[in-house]
């Protein structure tokens, strides 16, 4: 009986111990984006733009807490992913304003100041 009772509250205080600590909201500036399949644009999404020798680095921040995090190239303005097996796909029909691509069934709109903006 001891046992149980001592197995219960260990359990009671460690699932304790992982609650309570919110992280912080990231820093940047809002985008549209779309996320998971069927979804319309909104203004939920932080671009955060981060610091790289070679290239641009950015990190799309979703509500959920998810993110990708980009490459840009200001030479050629190209895009690419970091992270993961799954490809981005330009979505853009005036490239001149503003990038709008796919990663997986999520979507993003950036203003191109934004990319072009030293972090």
């Amino acid at each position: 009986m001891f046992l149980r009772i001592f197995s219960l509250s260990v359990c009671v205080l460690s699932l304790a111990a992982c609650g309570g600590s919110d992280s912080p909201e990231p820093e940047g500036a809002t985008i549209d984006c779309a996320i998971g399949p069927g979804a319309d644009y909104s203004s939920v999404c932080t671009l955060e733009a981060a610091s790289s020798e070679s290239e641009p680095i950015f990190l799309i921040h979703h509500p959920d807490g998810g993110f990708r995090r980009l490459g840009f190239d200001p030479q050629t303005r190209e895009l690419t992913t970091l992270d993961g097996a799954e490809r981005l796909e330009d979505l853009s029909l005036d490239p001149t304003n503003a990038r709008e691509f796919a990663i997986g069934e999520d979507r993003y709109v950036v203003p191109l100041d934004m990319l072009t903006r030293e972090p």
